[in-house]
């Protein structure tokens, strides 16, 4: 999507930055993905440590499902925020998760967020 779609939307989708208007409409796939329950602990925890396995990530976000925590890691992947190594020659296989340069972009946008959450929740 591009401005001309915001034209189109009446500039209902555009925004001022920093002294430039932007058109919010393409943020809206990685929003979407962003507000997904455990997408926000995947990130943070990814950005603790250079390389995390799968089930190391399954224990410390507490997902409860492995179908499900294959899916945020897929969306991650599919947005280029993280990558995955696949480990070894043999069965079992050791899959391994990591940021990316844009995905450690964004962990440094995110954690002042979660620390404020984390402050102003106290009330």
């Amino acid at each position: 999507m591009f401005k001309k779609d915001c034209i189109e939307h009446e500039l209902a989708c555009m925004v001022d930055y920093r002294g430039k208007t932007i058109c919010i409409l393409p943020s809206e796939k990685i929003l979407n993905v962003l507000g997904k329950k455990y997408t926000l602990l995947i990130i943070a925890l990814l950005g603790n440590q250079k390389r995390v396995k799968f089930n190391d990530i399954m224990k410390k976000t507490g997902c409860p499902r492995p179908n499900l925590l294959s899916i945020r890691l897929r969306e991650l992947e599919e947005l280029g925020l993280i990558k995955k190594r696949i480990m070894g020659e043999n069965r079992p296989l050791s899959v391994e998760y990591m940021l990316t340069r844009d995905g450690k972009k964004l962990r440094s946008l995110i954690i002042p967020i979660l620390a404020w959450i984390e402050e102003n929740s106290k009330n």
